[in-house]
C-alpha cells in the first residue's frame, strides 16, 4: 500500500473511530480495508402516509453502496408485499434535527454521507420517501390527528389491561 493511501486510510480510520466513540455500538462502523472500504448498521425511517407514523428498518450497509442499492434493499424489507402491486419510485432523503432536508442522489453512499455528519457536527436521520403519495397536511387537527389519537388511546388501554392480568 502507498503512503498516501495508507495515509488517506488512518485518516478515515481516526473520523471511524470519532463516530464510534458518540454511538451505540449497534451502529459502529468497521475499520477501513485496504481499499478504504468499510460497512455499518443504519437505521432508516419509513412514513406511512395513510396511518401517519414511521416504521424503521436497521440494515448492514457498505460504503460502497449507492442511494439506488440502498432503497431496493429498504424497499423490500419495507413494503415486500406492495412491491407486486405497484412500482413506486422511492427516493432516499437525510433530515436533520434543524428540519433541513435533502434528497439524496441516486449515485451517493448514505454511509459516507452519514460518516460526513461528524465533522459537521450534525445529527439525522434517512427517511425513504414514495414520491407517488402525495404528503398530508402537516398538522392536521381533522379526522386524521383524532383517528391517531384513538388508536395511541386504545394501544394504552391494551396495555394496561395486560397488566391488569399479569396482577391476578
Amino acid at each position: 500500500m502507498s503512503a498516501s493511501r495508507e495515509e488517506e486510510r488512518r485518516k478515515l480510520a481516526d473520523i471511524i473511530n470519532h463516530w464510534n466513540a458518540n454511538r451505540l455500538d449497534l451502529f459502529e462502523i468497521s475499520q477501513p480495508t485496504e481499499d478504504l472500504e468499510f460497512h455499518g448498521v443504519m437505521r432508516f425511517y419509513f412514513q406511512d402516509k395513510a396511518a401517519g407514523n414511521f416504521a424503521t428498518k436497521c440494515i448492514r450497509v457498505s460504503s460502497t453502496a449507492t442511494t439506488q442499492d440502498v432503497i431496493e434493499t429498504l424497499a423490500e424489507k419495507f413494503r415486500p408485499d406492495m412491491r407486486m402491486l405497484s412500482s413506486p419510485r422511492y427516493s432516499l432523503y437525510e433530515v436533520h434535527v434543524s428540519g433541513e432536508e435533502r434528497k439524496l442522489d441516486f449515485e451517493e453512499k448514505p454511509l459516507v454521507v452519514q460518516l460526513n455528519w461528524n465533522k459537521d457536527d450534525r445529527e439525522g436521520r434517512f427517511v425513504l420517501k414514495n414520491e407517488n403519495i402525495f404528503p398530508l397536511k402537516a398538522q392536521s387537527n381533522g379526522p386524521e390527528k383524532q383517528e391517531k389519537e384513538g388508536v395511541i388511546q386504545n394501544f394504552k388501554r391494551t396495555l394496561s389491561k395486560k397488566e391488569k392480568k399479569k396482577k391476578k
